[in-house]
């Protein structure tokens, strides 16, 4: 037994979660690379979850960010193309989520 393993074992430990920052992979915990996002995008991108019914907070731009990405809304990189094409924008909402 390891000594971390010891340690949770003996503090009867059974269920832990990692922060929204750090995930798990290949037995070994990873930092989540962060963007540092404007006023404006982070207003853009809190309104537009808001419009969508999402249940983010303010605070939780790179979540939100990530959701749009992985349901193909908006392409990695390309958040400012987006707030400024309105034919993009009014494609969004022909996605199903």
């Amino acid at each position: 037994m390891k000594f971390g393993e010891y340690i949770l074992e003996e503090l009867n430990f059974d269920k832990w979660k990692l922060k929204k920052d750090f995930l798990f992979k290949k037995n070994k915990i990873l930092k989540i690379k962060t963007k540092k996002f404007s006023s404006e995008e982070i207003t853009f991108l809190f309104s537009l979850s808001m419009s969508f019914g999402l249940d983010f907070k303010e605070k939780d731009s790179n979540e939100i960010m990530n959701f749009f990405i992985e349901n193909e809304t908006i392409k990695p990189d390309r958040l400012e193309e987006f707030m400024l094409d309105s034919n993009m924008r009014k494609n969004a909402w022909k996605k199903d989520y």
